[in-house]
């Protein structure tokens, strides 16, 4: 099922205003909005701090605990959103690290057996360490190196790549960990301050008179509708000025060069192999319209990007997965052995999709990931891909 969506510091830290601003402007029943809904007029500012004069004190309290409050929670949003993403990093890092210490053990049994055929055949086996320094590097002796033949040396530099890929993996575990720690330790704080701000703002909410806070009450409401307007406005120009550069692009490209690079784009099977494959020929008389991405059969696939998913089956494609992009880019992931989401999920950029495989027409053949991309949506010519993937991994 797709991730849900996290809740923003106001919803997450109502407990702490449970039974300290009940019926307070900064957390409003559904009651109190209804109330301001239902309002006739818009509210100036002026007014309301003329209704406030008379415990003005106060009201200077309550509006600097506001701020504060205010402050505090969008500080405390960004940091969780920062968590969310380095968390990703770490169950990328992870899925990673276990399908490349797989690699490693299998590169290795294999060149002790290939030792151990040496020595049953020459009768001679020097274990003297070739490739490090612990009991399962020392699996190739001065015997195996003396065969000189290109299989075995390529298997050597396969198992040294594999070993180095595997460091280096755990390396990017523990440095994501490092930084959890450091944004934990934020998060909480800004925490902190955020219960500080709702214990000042309710002593000083409960000060005020009763006109005060009536009118306060409609005009905080009336803002945050005012704020929410602006936040969406904000996000759905952005979105549309993403989506008509991204057009423009490919307008002015041809389909074989493809959009080139999309920023904030993540790749989808890190550590596959691939090539520019664009355009080869293919059964029937068709041509390849998407870049195939070989990797271990079950390997997790990710969401280049936040969006929703259609899941479709069976065809040349078998099991896949469309994700409609919000800047109106969709990505088809075809092949999978299996998925990871449902129907109209929304996932978030990096979520887990699915599972690489071979279904469809790719049943038999090595398992791999076909990613088509269609600029301008599903239903619409796809891209060549491989200029993006290739920006992304």
């Amino acid at each position: 099922m797709g991730r849900s969506e996290r809740a923003p510091a106001g919803l997450i830290l109502a407990a702490l205003a449970i039974g300290l601003i009940t019926g307070s402007g900064a957390n409003l029943s559904m009651a109190q909005e209804e109330e301001g809904q239902s309002a006739s007029s818009q509210i100036e500012k002026s007014v309301v701090d003329e209704a406030c004069a008379v415990s003005q004190a106060h009201f200077t309290v309550y509006e600097d605990a506001l701020d504060a409050f205010q402050q505090a929670s969008t500080a405390w949003d960004l940091v969780s959103e920062e968590i969310e993403a380095v968390q990703r990093r770490k169950e990328v890092a992870e899925s990673l690290v276990a399908r490349q210490a797989r690699e490693v053990e299998e590169l290795r049994s294999g060149l002790e057996q290939t030792a151990i055929e040496l020595y049953m055949q020459q009768g001679v086996l020097s274990l003297a360490p070739l490739l490090g320094e612990t009991p399962g590097d020392a699996i190739v002796g001065s015997q195996y190196l003396e065969t000189e033949t290109e299989t075995q040396l390529a298997r050597i530099n396969n198992y040294l790549s594999s070993q180095s890929d595997l460091q280096r993996h755990q390396e990017e575990i523990a440095t994501v960990e490092a930084e959890l720690v450091d944004l934990e330790t934020e998060q909480q704080d800004w925490a902190e301050d955020l219960a500080v701000a709702t214990r000042e703002h309710h002593t000083a909410w409960e000060e005020l008179d009763a006109q005060c806070q009536d009118l306060l009450r409609q005009w905080e409401i009336q803002e945050a509708r005012r704020r929410a307007e602006e936040a969406r406005r904000r996000a759905e120009e952005a979105r549309r000025r993403e989506q008509a550069r991204l057009r423009a692009i490919a307008q002015a490209s041809s389909q074989g060069r493809g959009v080139g690079p999309i920023p904030g784009l993540v790749c989808p099977f890190p550590g596959s192999a691939f090539v520019d494959s664009w355009g080869a020929p293919r059964s029937g008389g068709r041509t390849h319209k998407g870049v195939d991405m070989f990797g271990p059969h079950g390997a997790p696939l990710y969401a280049v990007t936040s969006g929703t998913i259609t899941i479709t089956s069976g065809g040349r494609g078998g099991r896949a997965v469309w994700i409609h992009s919000d800047t109106g880019v969709d990505y088809y992931y075809a092949h999978l052995s299996g998925w990871a989401v449902s129907q109209g999920d929304r996932v978030t950029t990096g979520q887990v999709v699915g599972y690489n495989g071979a279904s469809g027409n790719a049943y038999g053949g090595l398992p791999h990931l076909h990613l088509q991309l269609h600029p301008n949506g599903r239903g619409t010519a796809a891209y060549n891909p491989y200029p993006t993937m290739r920006a992304a991994c």
